[in-house]
């Protein structure tokens, strides 16, 4: 195991990077767009209809987070809820073609902000970095699963 002096410091600069990188996309602010309703979008586009639930669980929010989020991005053109056709109780939300250029927007500007962090490292530095999320995700993820 690692010096827990090293993972201590690491912790730090993680957190100070985490806030730059957060400030850097919070200067974004084509109508207002935040990084949460972005994300959104971009799963409404590379998944098709989802239910609340789903957007909730990938997202990491709440129902009622992801609702409120959902009122904003109706309110902007850029989703409508669709009701099941079998099952009018449940609904889905799915992306307009508003939805879809503003997200060629923010995908426009989530290219420049990654290009302005990340793009003066080798790919050989890329990959680790990769790597080693993917490893503490998963650990993560088997240490929850290893608690339920």
């Amino acid at each position: 195991m690692t010096d827990h002096r090293h993972l201590f410091e690491f912790e730090e600069i993680f957190r100070q990077f985490f806030r730059t990188m957060t400030s850097s996309w919070n200067k974004f602010s084509e109508n207002g767009m935040t990084a949460a309703q972005g994300f959104f979008l971009e799963k409404l586009e590379l998944e098709g209809p989802q239910k609340v639930s789903q957007i909730a669980e990938a997202l990491c929010y709440t129902s009622g987070a992801i609702t409120a989020l959902t009122d904003k991005l109706i309110a902007s053109g850029y989703v409508e809820r669709e009701r099941n056709e079998e099952d009018r109780r449940v609904v889905y939300l799915t992306i307009t073609e508003e939805g879809r250029k503003m997200l060629g927007s923010i995908r426009s500007r989530r290219k420049a902000n990654v290009e302005k962090y990340f793009g003066d490292l080798p790919d050989e530095d890329i990959d680790h970095l990769i790597r080693i999320f993917k490893q503490v995700l998963y650990n993560n993820e088997m240490r929850n699963e290893n608690k339920e």
